[in-house]
């Protein structure tokens, strides 16, 4: 079915086709009365103003594309939402697709938007590679959230994971804990294991506990070895966190959910500072290309941790460096 056209609107209304134009662009030289003739006509007809033909006459056309890297990925629903919000709060429309995690169904969801002629895109945590994020940024405004790119076209918006590690433990430290395990899990390596003291860093579930003086605390780097974890401590029958403490990098709503105690630079937060920063290059408020903004880490105090009792602390090296 066709949709209703600006002819259809004035037909209704018995008017002419530039007065129904000037109602629908806010124009102050319509009469009350006639706009309402023209207002009520639009929505019996089910009429909406094509707001990309009227954007491509105006050279911008309000849309902003978001490209998240996968749906299912409670961080990137998180982004989406301060995404959202500062789009609401600036007057911007989303066009919303998803890579599904993949980098070649990345790059064609990347190229859909692009052909929608959007006035910038937002990519959040993208794996395709960073060629493809340069050439997408010869044509609009792009602001990747979530990953550094190096490209003085591309402006980044990225959590720091480093300074969530020395302030996760920091506040072990202040809580007594001298003797703490720093657990990676991945399939890689995670790069926060340079802010862990070396002699920290464990990468097996059982590998704290076969020292001749196990951790009184664990700090997990990223939310899946934080799971991991949290279930080797309950199947070694250690009480959390009576005889062990427990961080994570990260802050899954699971891990919200079960009570763990967390540090993460706020998703929300990131995508609200990844949509300013991209409406700022858009509005040319920006300096040139190639801004680089970091989200500083913030730790919810949780279950998870509690104070070492005096009779439980040692003369051993502060952690917080």
């Amino acid at each position: 079915m066709a949709h209703p056209t600006l002819e259809d609107v004035a037909a209704r209304a018995g008017v002419s086709r530039a007065l129904v134009s000037l109602v629908m662009r806010g124009s102050p030289k319509v009469g009350k009365e006639r706009r309402e003739a023209v207002l009520r006509a639009a929505r019996e007809l089910g009429y909406r103003p094509n707001m990309m033909a009227r954007g491509l006459a105006a050279g911008r056309t309000g849309l902003v594309g978001v490209l998240l890297a996968d749906l299912r990925d409670p961080w990137c629903a998180e982004v989406h939402e301060g995404l959202a919000d500062e789009a609401v709060r600036r007057g911007a429309r989303l066009l919303l697709t998803t890579g599904r995690g993949r980098a070649a169904r990345e790059r064609a969801a990347l190229d859909d938007l692009l052909g929608l002629r959007p006035d910038g895109v937002v990519l959040a945590s993208p794996g395709m590679p960073a060629a493809d994020i340069e050439r997408a940024a010869a044509g609009c405004a792009v602001t990747v959230v979530g990953r550094s790119v190096r490209s003085d076209r591309v402006d980044c918006v990225t959590g720091d994971g480093a300074a969530a590690v020395r302030l996760a433990l920091a506040h072990l430290a202040d809580l007594g804990h001298r003797r703490v395990a720093c657990l990676d899990l991945g399939p890689r390596p995670s790069p926060l294991r340079r802010a862990c003291p070396p002699d920290a860093v464990a990468t097996a579930p059982d590998e704290p506990w076969r020292a001749p003086e196990p951790p009184t605390a664990v700090l997990a780097l990223g939310d899946p070895t934080g799971t991991a974890a949290l279930t080797a401590l309950l199947r070694a029958g250690r009480r959390v966190p009576d005889e062990v403490s427990l961080i994570v990098v990260g802050d899954s709503p699971g891990a919200r959910a079960a009570r763990v105690t967390a540090v993460a630079s706020p998703a929300a937060e990131l995508g609200s500072r990844a949509m300013a920063v991209l409406l700022d290059r858009i509005s040319g408020e920006a300096p040139a290309a190639g801004r680089r903004d970091t989200v500083p880490p913030r730790l919810d105090e949780r279950d998870t941790t509690r104070a070492l009792s005096l009779g439980r602390r040692e003369d051993a090296p502060d952690l917080r460096q």
